[in-house]
């Protein structure tokens, strides 16, 4: 450590940190920190769920996130190396002046792609469940700390929560703080127009900021097509937040520039034609004893009933910090639930390896999907998926359904369809598998990696389906046979029954079926079925 005169001769380490990792806890929940992340080269994480969120996080800071599919996007979906070039563009933006006496003060940008600050100290931290993530930048010649942290809420959507701490004085300081979310996509703007008409969807935008609440509205004037017919856009990204006393709310980047040059910038809450953002503008005393804190909550596709509802809720004050932090707790309890069913939980003296271990069938469960109920059949689901497979089956064998009662073992329920001898229904009692939680994973430039996370219908009741493609849905699925044993002979036939007598696979597979890869001579990817005789191991 060397001392800097400059800084009151306090000691603060100029040399040249080395990233560091380890098990720590934070306001209560299990982390781990890798300290000095950025001195590292950028990497990507995968923030899971509960539900049906996804959202891949570069540590430079930029993200894509979404629900269900790629098509219902918060942020645009990008392969990794796009989003290691869009830090500062995309997802999170944060600008901070520390104000010193009558002078200008000091502007700080955390987590900023250029150069730290020679006394700034940066630090990521990823929950021991993998469904939240912490950035956290300390300014010791400041004596400030400014953290955020990414959540999720089945009710809420995408939660961001912004925290500047004050330490080493007992002094207060005040801040002028610019905090937001940059390149926010509108509702129904499919994966392909994101990718490759993002200037014509730009001309469709329409952002706008409700006065009375703050609850920014992101959506497109009509939906995006040459037909001649009339396409109106009926649903809308929103973002609102709690927490901050009167903030100045703009949808635009051009506050940004005003507040790094240290001009005063006009509010602008309706922008068309152009870029959304949601930015927050306040001026904060900052105490050693009192940190504040503010939430930023954003969720897609909301319908006018949905946006009005959330409106008349923010109106009335009736969401609170408190309410957002049960709701993302019920869905971290929910989340272990899942992974315990597939006995991802350990307790040993190697606390690394009981980690590793969760992670494993966290994302392997992720990739196959969890038996729900501990492997019990819901009756109502298996008429369901009996009535989509085979309309004739299921009209056949209505009366004999009725029978089987709300719930019942699954072997009982492949020895009474045997029993019925009717070899159609038999096949489709085996090949019924009540999986949740599975979806499709990874670059979205390869085609097999197309996802959706189906978890619940639009009333909010759960939902049972799996798809993947056909190697890793079968991989996963074997080590899923180690926690029930009973769905062995069922996973087998579903793996037999979706190949040709002559051992060829389709290249996805799905509670409705089969997918078949489609022969394209112009494209290299078309070719994604293949030869299965490695794989009789399964």
């Amino acid at each position: 450590m060397t001392t800097d005169s400059r800084h009151g001769g306090r000691g603060i380490d100029t040399t040249t940190p080395i990233p560091t990792g380890a098990f720590v806890e934070l306001d209560g929940e299990p982390m781990y920190v890798i300290r000095d992340y950025d001195r590292m080269p950028s990497f990507l994480m995968s923030i899971v769920s509960d539900s049906d969120h996804w959202m891949y996080v570069s540590t430079g800071g930029a993200l894509a996130a979404g629900r269900v599919d790629a098509d219902h996007s918060l942020f645009p979906y990008e392969t990794d190396d796009r989003l290691f070039r869009s830090g500062g563009a995309t997802g999170p933006g944060t600008m901070l002046r520390v104000l010193n006496g009558a002078d200008a003060g000091v502007l700080w940008e955390p987590f900023t792609a250029k150069p730290r600050p020679q006394y700034a100290r940066r630090n990521v931290y990823k929950s021991v469940l993998g469904n939240s993530v912490v950035f956290e930048e300390t300014r010791e010649d400041l004596g400030l700390t400014f953290r955020y942290e990414w959540a999720t809420s089945s009710e809420f959507g995408f939660i961001r929560t912004a925290t500047l701490t004050r330490h080493q004085s007992a002094e207060p300081v005040r801040v002028k703080v610019l905090d937001g979310l940059l390149n926010l996509v509108p509702a129904n703007v499919p994966l392909g127009l994101q990718q490759s008409s993002s200037t014509l969807v730009e001309a469709y935008r329409r952002n706008e900021i409700d006065p009375a609440t703050g609850l920014a509205i992101f959506s497109v004037e009509a939906r995006i097509t040459d037909r001649a017919e009339p396409a109106e856009s009926m649903q809308a990204n929103i973002v609102w937040s709690i927490g901050l006393t009167d903030p100045t709310l703009t949808l635009t980047s051009e506050s940004i520039r005003a507040f790094r040059s240290g001009r005063e910038w006009v509010p602008r809450t309706l922008v068309r034609g152009s870029r959304g953002h949601y930015l927050l503008g306040a001026t904060l005393n900052v105490r050693e004893d009192d940190s504040p804190s503010w939430r930023i909550v954003a969720d897609v596709h909301q319908s006018h009933h949905q946006v009005e509802r959330r409106r008349a809720e923010l109106l009335d004050d009736a969401i609170t910090d408190a309410d957002i932090t049960e709701h993302i707790e019920a869905g971290s309890t929910r989340l272990r639930s899942l992974i315990g069913a597939a006995d991802g939980h350990q307790s040993t003296g190697d606390r690394l390896a009981t980690t590793h271990h969760y992670a494993n069938t966290l994302f392997n469960s992720m990739r196959g999907g969890v038996f729900v109920d501990n492997g019990a059949v819901p009756v109502d689901d298996f008429e369901t998926f009996l009535e989509a497979r085979n309309r004739a089956v299921y009209r056949t064998h209505a009366a004999w359904l009725a029978t089987l009662g709300e719930r019942t073992d699954h072997r009982v329920l492949v020895a009474r369809a045997a029993e019925r001898g009717d070899v159609d229904l038999e096949r489709l009692a085996y090949e019924y598998l009540p999986i949740t939680f599975s979806r499709r994973h990874g670059d979205p430039s390869r085609p097999w990696n197309r996802f959706a996370i189906r978890v619940k219908a639009e009333d909010g009741s759960r939902i049972l389906d799996y798809q993947g493609n056909w190697r890793d849905i079968f991989q996963n699925w074997e080590a899923l046979c180690y926690s029930f044993p009973d769905y062995f002979e069922s996973i087998v036939a579903k793996f037999v029954n979706a190949s040709t007598i002559d051992g060829f696979n389709p290249y996805r597979v799905t509670r409705e079926g089969i997918d078949w890869e489609v022969p394209d001579p112009d494209d290299a990817w078309s070719n994604i079925g293949y030869w299965g005789d490695h794989q009789i191991v399964y």
